[in-house]
């Protein structure tokens, strides 16, 4: 579905993608993990075309992304950050259905598709007709979906999706998006910082640091054979409420 091919990319003197290789499945959840300056929300903002790089290709079901293309290429792309990225003048139904009156689609084709994807989200359809700043963040994250899913795109894209919300609603929503993810079978490609998060969520995880991919396979594999210390250590590290207490 994805390739990244000896891509490299820099923010001023900081190598953000070192000579990057990296291939992503069709119709399987990926997580992006690693260390904070990894890589890992611009390998995500690479297969959007919101970055380009500076050496490398990416490609896009065996296709090259292309500037004169992207338009078309993003339409078969979901895109979600944190807290949805709503625009706070436009309700939650304006927001979710932008694109598609961009596209001109009918106002009876745009109700049909709020409610069907309302109720795969777990929205009241009347909260649609709520500001941004109305909603609680685990129902922006729901437009935020809900939006990305408007147009049935082949690929959905998450960047931090649930890093801003409380650790209650955070968990309801982990359980809500694995069922979400198995009942669309589409491809989608997440990055959290949370390895818990990643390894319910995802079929396939890759470690980034440094800009390069140190290890991918499953959780499992990741744990029991570790490409590198770091990759155990990382697995590892995050404190559990048993060792806490």
């Amino acid at each position: 579905m994805f390739e990244l091919r000896q891509v490299s990319k820099r923010y001023g003197r900081a190598l953000a993608l070192d000579a990057l290789d990296l291939s992503i499945a069709a119709g399987r959840t990926t997580a992006l993990i690693g260390p904070s300056g990894a890589g890992k929300s611009s390998v995500l903002r690479m297969l959007v075309g919101l970055e380009w790089p500076d050496s490398g290709e990416v490609r896009f079901d065996r296709e090259p992304l292309r500037r004169e293309a992207l338009l078309e290429q993003r339409r078969r792309i979901g895109y979600v950050i944190q807290e949805g990225g709503l625009f706070p003048h436009l309700t939650a139904a304006g927001n979710a259905a932008l694109l598609a009156r961009t596209l001109g689609w009918d106002r009876a084709r745009i109700d049909a598709r709020l409610r069907e994807l309302a109720t795969l989200c777990r929205l009241p359809f009347e909260a649609l007709s709520r500001f941004p700043a109305e909603l609680s963040g685990g129902q922006r994250q729901r437009v935020g979906l809900i939006r990305a899913l408007m147009l049935d795109p082949k690929v959905l894209l998450l960047d931090e999706p649930l890093g801003a919300l409380d650790p209650i609603v955070r968990h309801e929503l982990q359980a809500q998006m694995r069922e979400l993810f198995d009942t669309l079978d589409k491809t989608v490609v997440l990055v959290t910082h949370d390895v818990a998060e990643a390894a319910w969520l995802g079929d396939m995880l890759v470690l980034l640091r440094g800009g390069r991919v140190l290890q991918q396979g499953s959780a499992r594999e990741l744990l029991e054979a570790p490409a590198d210390p770091f990759v155990r250590e990382f697995m590892t590290a995050q404190r559990s409420v048993e060792e806490s207490a």
